[in-house]
Formats: structure tokens, sequence, C-alpha cells
């Protein structure tokens, strides 16, 4: 079952400005975040999930980030769960 988010909206965070700070304008996974768009990889997968039946199921567009970066980046599985939960990179390119 696949959230609908077309109506999300998420408070800003004080520490909103620390991401612009630390990573670079010139980081390769701000210039992914900033100009490619994944919200094609729900629409397309949504009916591969259920949506009456189970558990909420992670959004596959952050799934879908995440194996990209770890086949761009050569990642092994460890170090891309690794990256994902410390590297502030990572994190952002996630959201």
């Amino acid at each position: 079952m696949l959230k609908d988010h077309s109506q999300l909206k998420l408070p800003l965070s004080p520490y909103q400005g620390i991401y612009n700070a630390i990573i670079p304008a010139n980081h390769l996974l701000r210039k992914i975040k900033e100009n490619i768009d994944f919200s094609f990889v729900n629409p397309m997968l949504r009916k591969q999930y259920c949506e009456n039946f189970g558990h909420p199921a992670k959004e596959p567009d952050m799934i879908f980030k995440l194996l990209f970066l770890k086949k761009l980046c050569d990642l092994s599985d460890e170090t891309l769960i690794s990256s994902a939960r410390t590297d502030m990179a990572a994190r952002s390119y996630q959201a």
C-alpha cells in the first residue's frame, strides 16, 4: 500500500540551512537531487502494491534513489546503509 503524498506539507526545520552550509553546490548528490525528478517511480510501481492490505510500503522512489546511489558510487550494501544513516549528502538525497 503506497501513501499519497500529493498534499504533504512538512514543517520547516530550524536546521534547514545546515544542508546549504555543509554540502557544496557542486556536490554530485546535490546536483542529482536538484536536476532529476524521481517522482515517476511511484506511479509506475503503484500497481505492484496492494492498496487495501498489509503494512504501508516503503516509498519506491526512496528505494530507487538508494539503488541509484549504490550503482552510481559502486557501494556495497553495508556502505550504502551506513552512508544513508550518517552522510548528510546521502540523507538529504533520499528526501
